[in-house]
C-alpha cells in the first residue's frame, strides 16, 4: 500500500510511505528556499520519481479549509496527485482529512516513531485545530484552538483523547466541558515563545532565538511570574493550568539585556510548568511510556530539563520532527495503520529522509581527498561544508547538510556567525562520536542524542577544550554519531579525533541566515560561491571542492 501524507500549513511537507516504510519525507521549503513555506506542491512533484500509483492521501492541517487561499478544500491536493502521471491510480484514491485533528497528527508521528507498543502522547504547539464549544457557558457555539492534547495511544490506530485544552480569547475562567476538554484564555507555552520572538523583531516561528537569548540573563527575577497558574476544575483536570498576564504582549524592552532577562524567565517558568504536566499525566493514567511532540518540544533546553528531572520510571521519547513539518509523516503513518490494521512497530532510526542526488556529473574542478586530509584542514581552522546522502528532515543539520569547524578555536562562534550572517548571541552544536559522549558531556540518563534534541551540560574540565560550541550557560546542543547511522560523518570525526584528541566537530546547518538549509548539489555550490566557506566535501565520491575553483 502506498500512502502520501501532506502538511498544508506553514512548514508544508510531504511524506511517502510504501508498505509501511518511509521512503521520502521532505519540507517544501528545502526545494523553494522560502522559509516556513505553506505550499507543498514542489515536494509533491518528487513523488513521480518514486512511485507509479497512490492508494491513500492523508492531509494534515489546522482546519477543513484554508480561507486565505484561492482553493477551498482538500480536493486540490487529491487532484494534483492524480495529475502527476498518467499511470497514477486516478479513480479510487482514498482520502483521510486530518484538518480537524492537528494534534492527532503530531501525536501519531511521535508514537509510531518511538518504538513503544503503547504510550501517552502529549502535544504542545502554538495553535492546533479549531474546536467547536457548546455548553452552558457557550450556548451559541464558539470556536477555540487546541493548546494541548493528551492521547492514550496503542496499535494499530488507537488514539484516545484523555485531555484537551482549548484556548478561547477573552474567556475569564477555566471551564471544563464534555469530551475531557478544558477551555482557557491562555496562550500555549509555544505561542508564548512565538509572540516573544515577534515582540523582539524576529519571525513568529523563530522562537529558538528566544531560547538562545535566555542564557544571557543577568537579572533572573526582573520578570518573575510571567505566567500564573489555576487549579483544575471538578478534580477531573490533571494539569496545572496557566495563563499569561494580559500585559505580556504590551511589554516593551529597552535593550538586549532586558530581552535576555525576560527570555530566561519565560524559559524557566514554561519548562517547569510542562514538567509538572508530564508528571501529573504519568500519575493520572499510570503509563510509563511518554511521547512528546508539537513545536514546543523543539526546545532543547527544556527537553534536557525533563530528562534530568522526570521520575526514573518514565520512558521518554521526543519527536525530532516536532514542527508542523512532521504532521505529514504522522498523518501518513496513522492512515497506513488505519487501512492495514497492522501492529508492526517501525522505530525511527534515521531522519535522513530526503531524496538522494547524483554527484557524478559535477562540472566543477575537484580533487580526490580522504577523511584525514579533510580533518587536517578542519584542524587548521578551515571552514568545510559537508554534503552527502538524503537531507535531514526537521530543523537540525545532522552531518548530511552541515557546515563544520574546529570546536577548539576560542572565537569560532564569532567566525561562523559572521560567515552565516547570524545574530551574535546564537549558539552552535557539537557532533560527537557516540562512544565518547559521556567523556565530554553530562548525558544524564540519555543513552544517545542522534537528533540534537537536547542542550546538555558540558563537563567542567572539558569546556576550555571546545570553547566555540559551549554556550554562555555551559551547555551544548549535542548530536551523538554512530557508525550505523552516518558512516561517512563518523569516519570524519574519527579522523579529526586522531589528529586533535577531540572526538567532536563544530556543526551548524549548511545555509546562510534567512535561507533554508541547502537541498541540491547546485544549492550547495551556490552557497559556497556566495560565502566565505573554504571547502565543500563530498564524502560519497571522496571529492573536495575549493571555493577558489567555483
Amino acid at each position: 500500500m502506498i500512502v502520501v501524507g501532506i502538511s498544508r500549513h506553514h512548514n508544508a511537507s510531504v511524506c511517502l510511505i510504501v508498505d509501511g516504510e518511509v521512503v521520502l519525507n521532505i519540507d517544501s521549503e528545502r526545494l523553494s528556499n522560502i522559509k516556513y513555506s505553506k505550499y507543498p506542491f514542489s515536494a509533491l512533484d518528487l513523488l513521480k520519481n518514486y512511485v507509479d500509483r497512490v492508494d491513500v492521501v492523508a492531509i494534515a492541517g489546522l482546519s477543513d479549509y484554508l480561507p486565505q487561499e484561492n482553493f477551498s478544500n482538500e480536493n486540490i491536493y487529491v487532484d494534483y496527485i492524480k495529475n502527476l502521471g498518467k499511470s497514477f491510480n486516478n479513480n479510487d484514491i482514498k482520502v483521510y482529512n486530518y484538518g480537524k485533528e492537528h494534534h492527532l497528527t503530531h501525536a501519531a508521528s511521535a508514537f509510531y516513531n518511538s518504538g513503544f507498543e503503547n504510550a501517552l502522547c502529549i502535544v504542545k504547539d502554538g495553535m492546533g485545530s479549531e474546536v467547536e464549544i457548546r455548553n452552558d457557558v457557550f450556548t451559541d457555539g464558539s470556536y477555540g484552538r487546541e493548546n494541548m492534547s493528551v492521547f492514550n495511544a496503542s496499535y494499530p490506530n488507537i488514539f484516545e483523547t484523555v485531555y484537551k485544552e482549548v484556548s478561547v480569547p477573552f474567556q475569564t475562567e477555566p471551564v471544563f466541558i464534555e469530551n475531557k476538554t478544558l477551555v482557557v484564555n491562555n496562550l500555549s507555552e509555544a505561542m508564548a515563545f512565538q509572540k516573544t520572538a515577534e515582540n523582539f523583531g524576529f519571525h513568529l516561528l523563530d522562537a529558538g532565538k528566544v531560547m538562545g537569548m535566555a542564557a544571557y540573563a543577568k537579572n533572573k527575577t526582573k520578570y518573575k511570574n510571567i505566567i500564573y497558574k489555576n487549579n483544575g476544575i471538578n478534580n477531573k483536570v490533571f494539569v496545572i493550568q496557566n495563563s499569561l498576564h494580559k500585559t505580556f504582549l504590551d511589554i516593551s524592552f529597552a535593550n538586549f539585556q532586558d530581552q535576555a532577562d525576560f527570555s530566561y524567565c519565560l524559559q524557566k517558568e514554561t519548562q517547569e510548568n510542562v514538567l509538572e504536566e508530564i508528571i501529573e499525566a504519568h500519575k493520572m493514567f499510570n503509563v510509563s511510556n511518554i511521547c512528546l511532540s508539537g513545536g514546543y518540544f523543539l526546545n532543547c533546553v527544556a527537553n534536557y530539563f525533563y530528562v534530568k528531572n522526570l521520575p526514573k520510571e518514565i520512558n521518554l521519547y521526543i519527536e525530532p520532527i516536532s514542527s508542523d513539518a512532521g504532521t505529514a509523516l504522522g498523518a501518513a503513518k496513522h492512515a497506513w495503520h488505519s487501512e492495514t490494521k497492522s501492529n508492526k512497530i517501525n522505530k525511527q532510526t534515521s531522519i535522513y529522509y530526503g531524496p538522494k542526488y547524483s554527484l557524478e556529473n559535477i562540472k566543477i574542478k575537484s580533487k580526490k581527498t580522504s577523511y584525514k586530509e579533510v580533518a587536517n584542514l578542519l584542524s587548521l581552522g578551515k571552514v568545510v561544508a559537508i554534503y552527502q546522502g538524503g537531507s535531514e528532515s526537521g530543523p537540525r543539520a545532522l552531518g548530511n547538510r552541515s557546515i563544520l569547524f574546529d570546536p577548539r578555536i576560542s572565537d569560532g562562534k564569532d567566525i561562523i556567525n559572521k560567515i552565516k550572517k547570524r545574530e551574535w548571541f546564537r549558539p552552535f552544536a557539537g557532533s560527537v562520536i557516540y562512544e565518547h559522549a559521556n567523556d565530554w558531556f553530562d548525558m544524564a540518563d540519555l543513552d544517545e542524542s542522534p537528533y540534537m534534541m537536547y542542550a546538555v551540560d558540558v563537563l567542567e574540565d572539558r569546556k576550555k577544550l571546545i570553547p566555540s560550541i559551549v554556550h554562555v550557560d555551559g551547555t551544548c546542543r549535542v548530536q551523538t554519531v554512530k557508525k550505523e547511522n552516518n558512516l561517512y560523518f563518523y569516519k570524519l570525526i574519527q579522523a579529526f579525533y586522531e589528529i586533535t584528541k577531540v572526538p567532536i566537530l563544530f556543526n551548524t546547518s549548511f545555509n546562510m541566515a534567512g535561507n533554508c538549509i541547502v537541498e541540491t548539489i547546485d544549492n550547495a555550490l551556490e552557497t559556497i560561491q556566495k560565502s566565505n566557506i573554504d571547502y565543500l566535501y563530498l564524502p560519497e565520491i571522496n571529492k573536495l571542492i575549493s571555493k577558489l575553483d567555483i
